[in-house]
Protein backbone atom coordinates (compact mmCIF):
# COMPACT_ATOMS: atom_id res chain seq x y z
CA UNK A 1 0.00 0.00 0.00
CA UNK A 2 1.77 2.81 -1.52
CA UNK A 3 0.96 6.70 -2.02
CA UNK A 4 1.95 10.21 -2.26
CA UNK A 5 5.02 11.53 -0.66
CA UNK A 6 5.11 14.56 1.35
CA UNK A 7 8.21 16.00 3.02
CA UNK A 8 7.96 18.93 5.75
CA UNK A 9 10.25 20.74 8.02
CA UNK A 10 9.36 21.42 11.62
CA UNK A 11 9.25 25.52 11.42
CA UNK A 12 10.02 27.24 14.73
CA UNK A 13 6.47 28.60 15.77
CA UNK A 14 5.06 24.75 15.34
CA UNK A 15 8.20 23.48 18.30
CA UNK A 16 6.77 21.32 20.73
CA UNK A 17 3.14 20.23 19.05
CA UNK A 18 2.54 16.59 18.89
CA UNK A 19 3.23 15.14 15.38
CA UNK A 20 0.17 13.95 14.14
CA UNK A 21 -1.06 17.69 15.11
CA UNK A 22 1.80 19.24 13.53
CA UNK A 23 0.73 17.39 10.16
CA UNK A 24 -3.03 18.06 10.36
CA UNK A 25 -1.89 21.81 10.70
CA UNK A 26 0.21 21.39 7.72
CA UNK A 27 -2.24 19.41 5.32
CA UNK A 28 -5.30 21.38 5.38
CA UNK A 29 -7.61 18.10 3.88
CA UNK A 30 -6.77 15.89 6.18
CA UNK A 31 -7.89 15.24 9.78
CA UNK A 32 -5.52 14.22 12.53
CA UNK A 33 -6.96 11.15 13.30
CA UNK A 34 -5.81 10.35 9.86
CA UNK A 35 -2.18 11.29 10.63
CA UNK A 36 -2.73 9.16 14.21
CA UNK A 37 -3.08 6.16 11.86
CA UNK A 38 -0.80 7.15 9.49
CA UNK A 39 2.05 6.98 11.93
CA UNK A 40 0.70 3.73 13.88
CA UNK A 41 0.87 1.75 11.12
CA UNK A 42 5.14 3.22 10.25
CA UNK A 43 3.73 6.32 7.42
CA UNK A 44 5.21 9.09 9.37
CA UNK A 45 9.30 9.08 9.53
CA UNK A 46 10.75 11.88 11.12
CA UNK A 47 14.66 12.36 11.06
CA UNK A 48 14.71 8.88 9.25
CA UNK A 49 13.05 7.20 11.69
CA UNK A 50 9.37 6.14 12.25
CA UNK A 51 7.42 7.81 14.97
CA UNK A 52 4.70 7.80 17.06
CA UNK A 53 1.87 10.22 16.53
CA UNK A 54 2.47 11.76 20.19
CA UNK A 55 6.18 13.00 19.18
CA UNK A 56 6.72 16.78 20.49
CA UNK A 57 7.95 18.07 17.10
CA UNK A 58 11.06 20.33 17.43
CA UNK A 59 12.13 23.05 14.85
CA UNK A 60 14.33 22.08 12.06
CA UNK A 61 12.94 18.25 12.14
CA UNK A 62 12.64 16.48 8.95
CA UNK A 63 9.27 14.91 8.41
CA UNK A 64 8.53 12.67 5.68
CA UNK A 65 4.79 11.61 5.39
CA UNK A 66 3.47 8.74 2.68
CA UNK A 67 -0.64 10.20 2.43
CA UNK A 68 -1.80 6.14 1.54
CA UNK A 69 -5.60 5.00 1.81
CA UNK A 70 -7.28 3.77 4.41
CA UNK A 71 -6.48 0.12 5.92
CA UNK A 72 -8.69 -2.96 4.67
CA UNK A 73 -12.27 -2.84 5.85
CA UNK A 74 -12.82 -4.07 9.37
CA UNK A 75 -16.28 -4.03 9.65
CA UNK A 76 -18.13 -5.85 7.63
CA UNK A 77 -21.64 -4.80 5.54
CA UNK A 78 -24.82 -5.22 7.49
CA UNK A 79 -28.46 -5.10 5.76
CA UNK A 80 -29.70 -2.95 7.97
CA UNK A 81 -32.55 -0.60 7.36
CA UNK A 82 -31.90 3.19 8.19
CA UNK A 83 -33.27 6.71 8.07
CA UNK A 84 -31.61 8.58 5.62
CA UNK A 85 -32.84 12.27 5.09
CA UNK A 86 -30.15 13.72 2.99
CA UNK A 87 -27.44 12.23 0.58
CA UNK A 88 -25.57 13.71 -1.89
CA UNK A 89 -21.90 13.03 -3.22
CA UNK A 90 -19.71 14.54 -0.51
CA UNK A 91 -22.03 13.68 3.09
CA UNK A 92 -25.19 11.67 4.13
CA UNK A 93 -27.19 12.40 6.98
CA UNK A 94 -29.40 9.51 8.86
CA UNK A 95 -31.65 9.92 11.21
CA UNK A 96 -30.21 7.46 13.56
CA UNK A 97 -32.68 4.83 15.77
CA UNK A 98 -32.37 4.90 19.53
CA UNK A 99 -30.25 1.60 20.73
CA UNK A 100 -28.29 1.57 17.41
CA UNK A 101 -24.64 2.27 18.73
CA UNK A 102 -22.76 4.56 16.04
CA UNK A 103 -19.45 2.68 15.31
CA UNK A 104 -17.84 -0.89 16.13
CA UNK A 105 -16.02 -0.64 19.36
CA UNK A 106 -15.16 -3.72 22.21
CA UNK A 107 -18.64 -5.20 22.52
CA UNK A 108 -20.52 -3.80 19.76
CA UNK A 109 -18.64 -5.08 16.94
CA UNK A 110 -22.18 -5.69 14.80
CA UNK A 111 -25.37 -4.34 14.04
CA UNK A 112 -23.97 -0.33 14.39
CA UNK A 113 -24.71 2.82 12.03
CA UNK A 114 -21.31 2.48 10.36
CA UNK A 115 -22.17 -1.22 9.38
CA UNK A 116 -26.03 -0.16 8.00
CA UNK A 117 -23.81 2.48 6.20
CA UNK A 118 -21.19 0.53 4.32
CA UNK A 119 -23.93 -1.86 3.48
CA UNK A 120 -25.79 1.37 2.13
CA UNK A 121 -22.96 2.49 0.17
CA UNK A 122 -22.42 -0.63 -1.15
CA UNK A 123 -19.86 -0.82 -4.34
CA UNK A 124 -19.42 2.88 -3.82
CA UNK A 125 -16.38 3.93 -3.48
CA UNK A 126 -15.69 5.88 0.08
CA UNK A 127 -12.58 7.78 -0.60
CA UNK A 128 -9.65 8.01 1.72
CA UNK A 129 -12.02 7.08 4.85
CA UNK A 130 -11.31 4.29 7.76
CA UNK A 131 -13.79 2.10 7.14
CA UNK A 132 -14.31 1.32 11.54
CA UNK A 133 -15.34 4.62 12.18
CA UNK A 134 -16.29 6.10 8.07
CA UNK A 135 -16.39 10.08 8.13
CA UNK A 136 -17.95 10.57 11.34
CA UNK A 137 -17.83 14.49 12.20
CA UNK A 138 -19.93 14.06 15.58
CA UNK A 139 -21.62 11.01 17.50
CA UNK A 140 -24.92 10.32 19.26
CA UNK A 141 -25.14 8.13 22.35
CA UNK A 142 -26.34 4.65 21.40
CA UNK A 143 -30.18 5.40 23.37
CA UNK A 144 -29.87 9.04 22.05
CA UNK A 145 -32.06 9.38 18.57
CA UNK A 146 -31.67 11.82 15.60
CA UNK A 147 -29.93 13.75 12.78
CA UNK A 148 -26.39 12.08 12.56
CA UNK A 149 -24.20 14.04 9.73
CA UNK A 150 -21.00 11.55 7.82
CA UNK A 151 -18.68 12.69 5.57
CA UNK A 152 -18.05 10.52 2.83
CA UNK A 153 -14.52 11.13 2.01
CA UNK A 154 -11.53 12.47 3.79
CA UNK A 155 -11.48 16.47 2.52
CA UNK A 156 -15.48 16.62 3.21
CA UNK A 157 -14.71 15.22 7.12
CA UNK A 158 -11.70 17.52 7.72
CA UNK A 159 -13.56 20.55 6.45
CA UNK A 160 -16.91 19.47 8.68
CA UNK A 161 -14.72 18.78 11.88
CA UNK A 162 -13.31 22.18 11.19
CA UNK A 163 -16.39 23.62 11.50
CA UNK A 164 -17.62 21.72 14.32
CA UNK A 165 -14.84 23.25 16.49
CA UNK A 166 -15.22 26.54 14.67
CA UNK A 167 -18.70 26.32 16.20
CA UNK A 168 -20.39 26.67 12.67
CA UNK A 169 -22.06 23.45 12.89
CA UNK A 170 -25.66 23.92 15.16
CA UNK A 171 -26.74 21.01 17.03
CA UNK A 172 -30.72 21.37 18.60
CA UNK A 173 -31.92 18.70 20.78
CA UNK A 174 -35.58 17.90 22.70
CA UNK A 175 -35.23 16.54 26.02
CA UNK A 176 -37.91 15.20 28.11
CA UNK A 177 -36.29 16.22 31.53
CA UNK A 178 -37.57 15.59 35.25
CA UNK A 179 -39.31 18.29 37.44
CA UNK A 180 -39.88 22.09 36.45
CA UNK A 181 -36.60 23.67 35.75
CA UNK A 182 -36.35 27.36 36.73
CA UNK A 183 -35.71 30.03 34.28
CA UNK A 184 -37.67 29.06 31.72
CA UNK A 185 -34.45 30.02 29.32
CA UNK A 186 -30.92 29.30 30.31
CA UNK A 187 -27.28 28.54 29.92
CA UNK A 188 -25.42 25.97 31.96
CA UNK A 189 -21.38 26.47 31.33
CA UNK A 190 -19.87 23.78 33.10
CA UNK A 191 -16.76 22.04 32.59
CA UNK A 192 -16.63 18.51 31.47
CA UNK A 193 -14.47 15.46 32.86
CA UNK A 194 -14.60 11.25 32.88
CA UNK A 195 -15.49 10.22 36.42
CA UNK A 196 -12.40 8.42 38.13
CA UNK A 197 -14.87 6.24 40.01
CA UNK A 198 -16.58 5.28 36.92
CA UNK A 199 -14.29 5.82 33.23
CA UNK A 200 -18.05 4.89 31.10
CA UNK A 201 -19.18 8.22 33.13
CA UNK A 202 -18.68 12.00 32.65
CA UNK A 203 -19.36 14.24 35.37
CA UNK A 204 -18.93 18.29 36.13
CA UNK A 205 -14.87 18.79 36.84
CA UNK A 206 -13.94 22.35 37.08
CA UNK A 207 -10.57 21.42 37.77
CA UNK A 208 -9.78 19.06 34.65
CA UNK A 209 -12.56 19.24 32.84
CA UNK A 210 -13.25 20.60 29.51
CA UNK A 211 -15.27 23.32 28.71
CA UNK A 212 -18.65 22.65 28.45
CA UNK A 213 -22.41 25.12 27.39
CA UNK A 214 -25.43 23.85 26.83
CA UNK A 215 -28.26 26.41 26.11
CA UNK A 216 -31.78 25.07 27.11
CA UNK A 217 -35.23 26.76 26.44
CA UNK A 218 -38.99 25.15 28.17
CA UNK A 219 -41.10 24.14 25.48
CA UNK A 220 -44.16 22.87 27.69
CA UNK A 221 -44.47 22.47 31.28
CA UNK A 222 -46.55 19.21 32.93
CA UNK A 223 -46.98 18.42 36.22
CA UNK A 224 -43.56 16.52 37.19
CA UNK A 225 -41.54 17.49 33.92
CA UNK A 226 -41.03 19.74 30.87
CA UNK A 227 -39.84 19.16 27.41
CA UNK A 228 -37.17 21.57 26.47
CA UNK A 229 -35.15 22.16 23.61
CA UNK A 230 -31.46 22.23 23.82
CA UNK A 231 -28.81 23.74 21.73
CA UNK A 232 -25.20 22.57 21.89
CA UNK A 233 -22.31 25.46 22.00
CA UNK A 234 -19.78 22.55 22.42
CA UNK A 235 -20.17 18.99 22.05
CA UNK A 236 -18.73 16.93 25.16
CA UNK A 237 -19.48 13.56 25.60
CA UNK A 238 -22.49 12.86 27.58
CA UNK A 239 -22.90 16.50 27.91
CA UNK A 240 -26.93 17.64 27.97
CA UNK A 241 -27.08 14.51 30.19
CA UNK A 242 -24.71 15.21 32.42
CA UNK A 243 -25.80 19.44 32.50
CA UNK A 244 -29.49 19.02 33.37
CA UNK A 245 -28.67 16.32 35.85
CA UNK A 246 -26.14 18.19 37.75
CA UNK A 247 -28.52 20.90 37.83
CA UNK A 248 -31.52 18.51 39.36
CA UNK A 249 -33.25 18.42 36.15
CA UNK A 250 -32.05 14.63 34.53
CA UNK A 251 -33.02 13.87 31.74
CA UNK A 252 -36.04 11.09 31.89
CA UNK A 253 -35.41 6.96 31.85
CA UNK A 254 -31.93 8.36 31.41
CA UNK A 255 -30.52 5.23 33.71
CA UNK A 256 -26.46 7.05 33.96
CA UNK A 257 -27.36 10.31 35.29
CA UNK A 258 -30.41 9.34 37.72
CA UNK A 259 -33.23 9.89 35.43
CA UNK A 260 -34.81 6.79 36.10
CA UNK A 261 -36.06 4.97 39.44
CA UNK A 262 -33.23 6.92 41.09
CA UNK A 263 -34.97 10.33 40.71
CA UNK A 264 -38.89 9.14 41.17
CA UNK A 265 -37.52 7.71 44.98
CA UNK A 266 -37.07 11.77 46.01
CA UNK A 267 -40.70 11.99 45.11
CA UNK A 268 -43.48 11.68 47.36
CA UNK A 269 -46.28 8.09 47.22
CA UNK A 270 -48.31 9.96 44.87
CA UNK A 271 -46.34 11.59 42.59
CA UNK A 272 -44.51 8.10 42.55
CA UNK A 273 -47.80 6.38 41.36
CA UNK A 274 -48.60 9.08 38.68
CA UNK A 275 -44.99 9.62 36.98
CA UNK A 276 -43.67 5.74 37.05
CA UNK A 277 -45.39 4.69 34.24
CA UNK A 278 -43.19 6.96 32.42
CA UNK A 279 -40.26 4.60 32.88
CA UNK A 280 -42.50 1.80 31.20
CA UNK A 281 -43.00 3.89 27.57
CA UNK A 282 -39.34 5.29 27.82
CA UNK A 283 -36.79 2.16 27.83
CA UNK A 284 -34.18 4.88 27.26
CA UNK A 285 -33.29 8.57 28.18
CA UNK A 286 -35.90 10.91 26.13
CA UNK A 287 -33.45 12.84 24.12
CA UNK A 288 -33.58 13.40 20.28
CA UNK A 289 -31.30 15.70 18.16
CA UNK A 290 -34.10 17.50 16.21
CA UNK A 291 -32.19 20.12 13.90
CA UNK A 292 -28.69 19.93 12.35
CA UNK A 293 -27.24 23.06 10.38
CA UNK A 294 -24.20 22.93 8.66
CA UNK A 295 -21.99 24.64 5.82
CA UNK A 296 -21.75 22.36 2.94
CA UNK A 297 -18.43 21.36 1.98
CA UNK A 298 -19.19 22.28 -1.81
CA UNK A 299 -19.53 25.79 -1.52
CA UNK A 300 -19.83 26.48 2.39
CA UNK A 301 -23.53 26.94 1.66
CA UNK A 302 -25.70 26.58 4.89
CA UNK A 303 -27.96 23.45 4.50
CA UNK A 304 -30.80 22.84 7.48
CA UNK A 305 -32.86 19.60 8.33
CA UNK A 306 -35.26 18.95 10.95
CA UNK A 307 -36.85 15.50 12.18
CA UNK A 308 -39.95 14.79 13.97
CA UNK A 309 -39.83 13.40 17.44
CA UNK A 310 -39.95 9.28 17.62
CA UNK A 311 -42.90 7.41 19.01
CA UNK A 312 -41.82 6.55 22.24
CA UNK A 313 -41.14 10.31 23.27
CA UNK A 314 -44.49 11.25 21.69
CA UNK A 315 -46.42 8.64 23.56
CA UNK A 316 -44.71 9.73 26.64
CA UNK A 317 -45.69 13.83 25.83
CA UNK A 318 -49.28 12.15 25.51
CA UNK A 319 -49.44 10.65 28.59
CA UNK A 320 -48.25 13.65 30.71
CA UNK A 321 -50.78 15.70 28.56
CA UNK A 322 -53.63 13.60 29.43
CA UNK A 323 -52.15 13.67 33.10
CA UNK A 324 -53.54 17.56 33.13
Amino acid sequence: MTGHILKLFVPADCEGERLDIFCARKVADRTRSYFTKLAASGHIVVDGKPAKASLKVKTGMSVQIELVSSPPIEAEPENISIDVIYEDRRIILVNKSAGMVVHPAAGNYEGTLVNALLYHFGEKEIEDIDPVRLGLVHRLDKDTSGLLVVAKDEHALAFLQKQLKERNIKRVYKALIWGNIDPDKGTIDLPIGRSEKDRKKMRINPRYGRDAVTHYEVVERFGGCDLVTVRLETGRTHQIRVHLSYYGHPVVGDPTYNGRSKYLRRLGKNDITKLSPLLGILKRQALHAVELSLPHPDDGREINFNCELPDDIKKAISFLRDLG
